[in-house]
């Protein structure tokens, strides 16, 4: 008896350990089927969220097509029933309606591309491609896609390899009433910190990026260009202020202008009694010089004649500080707004040669930028009227660059896409640099010149030469 009690205490024994040793195997087994069934899973999806933003990506190059049928409607000034002679029968008065109304259509919206070019909608929306692999099939749609003509603001994006942007500003009969600009910039570059440009006492200067590394918001410059109805080249280095309004006011004239731009987050320079000249940021109220200026109080404001001084080589010209709050609900980390001088003569400003010209001094990091176009003179906000009212927004529409926003579908997956695409001629020839020195030990990259300058504020502003 105890023999066989010890042999079955030793049967009992081996149970239990076979038992959980297939336990533990099976949550193992399970473990690695979990783990592949998630890799299966998380692979199908990526297909389908890739599928679903090619479905949007064709909706766009299908927005492109239309937009190019309605610029040839507009262009060629066609009578109300002369079809479109693109890839439908609908005729150029009824693509101009779609163009023009289709955006703000919340039924019929979705479909104006696929109006104007024809294309076959169903439930789903325009079918791109359906393809079958065994058991697997894909549909794949673009469910939404609408564009907007008119703009508030032109949008774009400045980096290493493409540091400068020139735009023409295409205003059309606005162009006369232009008073003011805004221009509003970030960047969310993963390689750059959220680090300000600041500044030390009284002195707004560039920073050095070898010693601070580079900045977030970074420096930007910001120029425009333009001319009256006629004009001399000798006209661009000119500036004027010899005349004046009904009220005494200066009335600064200049074809050209540029400032540079440095972010800080120093919002009290504002009251500071030692504020620099270059410090362009202040509080709304005026009257208010006792109280610090808060973000909803506060306004970058870059004057007509600061923006005609940059173009006067009799004076010194230096970066602005701009004040940028860290607010999570703006678009845009920072913003100015400027004043843009009458044109240089006596003649109106030419809507054919207006352009803003936008860089970013350092070639870094990735920056975006909006632009806006104002007839007030209050910064981009509100118009003062002159009995002391305030009155709506007035902001100029642009025609400069068209929105589109598709949605694609690649079975139940969805994407969606916003696009800005370019009306005027984006290749329009501007030097990035008035000199450039590639380096290297090659005697070709050498310069050996002479530069001499003449006429700057420290010399006699009276010479001519």
């Amino acid at each position: 008896m105890k023999n066989h009690s010890k042999k079955y205490k030793q049967g009992a024994a081996s149970f239990y350990i076979v038992a959980f040793s297939t336990l533990i195997l099976i949550v193992i087994a399970m473990s690695f089927a979990s783990i592949i069934i998630s890799e299966v899973t998380r692979s199908s999806n990526d297909d389908l969220a890739q599928s679903a933003y090619d479905s949007a990506l064709a909706g766009i190059e299908d927005a492109k097509l239309a937009y190019y049928n309605y610029q040839r409607c507009v262009d060629r000034y066609e009578p109300e029933g002369t079809p479109s002679n693109g890839d439908s029968n609908i005729t150029c008065s009824e693509i101009k309606y779609i163009m023009e109304n289709g955006w703000n259509d919340e039924v019929n919206g979705c479909n104006m591309v696929a109006e104007i070019l024809g294309r076959t909608v169903t439930e789903d929306g325009v079918l791109i491609q359906e393809t079958s692999t065994g058991n697997d099939a894909m549909q794949q749609y673009y469910t939404c896609v609408k564009m907007q003509t008119s703009l508030n603001d032109i949008r774009t994006t400045l980096s290493s390899s493409n540091p400068t942007r020139v735009m023409q500003a295409n205003l059309g009969d606005a162009t006369e009433s232009l008073k003011t600009i805004k221009v509003s910039w970030s960047s969310t570059s993963n390689d750059t910190k959220f680090n300000f440009s600041n500044f030390n006492g009284n002195k707004v200067s560039f920073r050095t990026t070898d010693s601070a590394g580079v900045a977030n918001p970074p420096t930007i410059s910001v120029g425009f260009i333009q001319t009256g109805g006629s004009f001399y080249l000798d006209d661009f280095n000119k500036v004027d202020t010899s005349k004046h309004d009904d009220y005494g006011n200066t009335i600064y004239k200049t074809n050209r202008g540029a400032v540079y731009l440095v972010p800080t987050d120093k919002v009290n320079y504002a009251n500071n009694s030692n504020t620099p000249d270059n410090y362009i940021g202040s509080c709304k109220d005026p009257s208010n010089k006792n109280q610090p200026c808060s973000n909803s109080n506060y306004i970058n404001w870059i004057t007509a004649e600061q923006i005609t001084k940059s173009n006067d080589h009799t004076v010194k010209n230096l970066p602005y500080a701009v004040f940028c709050p860290k607010d999570p609900d703006s678009d845009f980390a920072c913003s100015a707004t400027f004043q843009v001088p009458q044109p240089y003569g006596d003649e109106g400003r030419n809507e054919e040669s207006f352009m803003i010209v936008l860089s970013i001094p350092y070639g870094q990091p990735s920056t975006d930028i909006a632009v806006e176009f104002c007839s007030d003179i209050d910064g981009c906000t509100t118009r003062i009227a002159p009995d002391g009212t305030s009155t709506a927004d007035d902001i100029i529409e642009t025609k400069a660059q068209i929105r589109i926003d598709s949605t694609g579908k690649a079975n139940d997956l969805y994407r969606r896409i916003e696009a800005r695409i370019e009306t005027n001629d984006i290749y329009f020839p501007y030097p990035q640099y008035a000199l450039e020195l590639l380096g290297g030990t090659n005697s070709g990259n050498l310069l050996r010149k002479n530069f001499g300058v003449a006429c700057e504020y420290d010399f006699d502003p009276t010479c001519s030469e």
